[in-house]
């Protein structure tokens, strides 16, 4: 006789449901993942192209939160055995709101919520349901699958009967007014960063109306892209970087100041200021 241990991975495997499943069980395992503290105050909202989108109930645990990024990655993936998760997203301020997820509320009517184990699904969704979980002998394991893709169908319907559709970017379904998913919004916003952040380094001067000629984008995420270069070479140059051209590029940034306005008075001047806030 084999071993439940033995059964599930091979199960899992042969249905091609390890990603997804590995990514539910991020979900289904969160509080024994980060601990108490932590799940207290944050929950997994989805997994997506190895991004992790975390709901955080205020701004000031979202900071926290991104500060120990690494580590809980670590944790993570050491959790489910291989690097399933490559970054994570902590979004503030609606985290009461995906907490509860039995209970959907309406898009369109506010007022009105939806209570995923009372919807009915489609002949044809408990088909593919039950023709997922058919080979997974293991009452437990069976039960389990079967009331993750239960409560999947569910709210996929509910969210087709609201009129939304699918991402412009993946199989990920969004509202009606937006294009996009949240994941793919945050991947498409991380893009856009570090394209800029090549084009400061080159350019160094070049200031958001510029810059926005050749790649469109907001006033934040122009500041975002330069605060980030700035830290990034401003931690080198700390610990004792002492490289010509870096130490010009973190003036230029910093100042505006094109290259041949640069001598070795604004160099020591710029350095001795950003020391002394140091």
């Amino acid at each position: 006789m084999q071993k439940m241990a033995d059964i599930i991975p091979l199960t899992i495997k042969n249905m091609n449901l390890q990603k997804k499943y590995n990514a539910q069980s991020v979900i289904a395992h969160w509080k024994k993942i980060v601990g108490d503290d932590i799940a207290i105050h944050a929950y997994p909202v989805i997994v997506q192209s190895g991004i992790l989108v975390v709901g955080v109930n205020n701004s000031v645990w979202c900071h926290h939160l991104s500060m120990m990024k690494e580590s809980i990655m670590d944790k993570i993936n050491s959790f489910i055995g291989e690097k399933l998760i490559l970054d994570i997203r902590f979004k503030a301020g609606y985290l009461k709101n995906i907490q509860n997820q039995e209970n959907i509320e309406d898009n369109n009517q506010p007022n009105k919520k939806y209570k995923l184990s009372k919807v009915k699904l489609d002949d044809s969704d408990i088909q593919i349901i039950h023709e997922t979980v058919e080979h997974v002998h293991d009452k437990y394991l069976r039960q389990k699958i079967l009331r993750v893709m239960r409560k999947d169908f569910a709210l996929k319907k509910i969210q087709k009967q609201n009129n939304w559709h699918q991402c412009a970017s993946c199989t990920v379904l969004c509202p009606s007014d937006q294009t996009h998913c949240s994941v793919c919004k945050l991947t498409k916003k991380h893009k856009v960063i570090t394209n800029i952040i090549g084009t400061l380094k080159e350019i160094p001067w070049m200031r958001h109306h510029e810059l926005n000629n050749y790649i469109p984008c907001t006033n934040e995420e122009f500041h975002q892209a330069k605060y980030t270069l700035v830290s990034s070479i401003g931690r080198d140059i700390q610990d004792g970087d002492t490289d010509k051209f870096k130490i010009m590029t973190f003036i230029m940034l910093t100042t505006g100041a094109k290259i041949e306005a640069i001598n070795e008075a604004v160099i020591n001047k710029t350095l001795d200021k950003f020391r002394r806030k140091k």
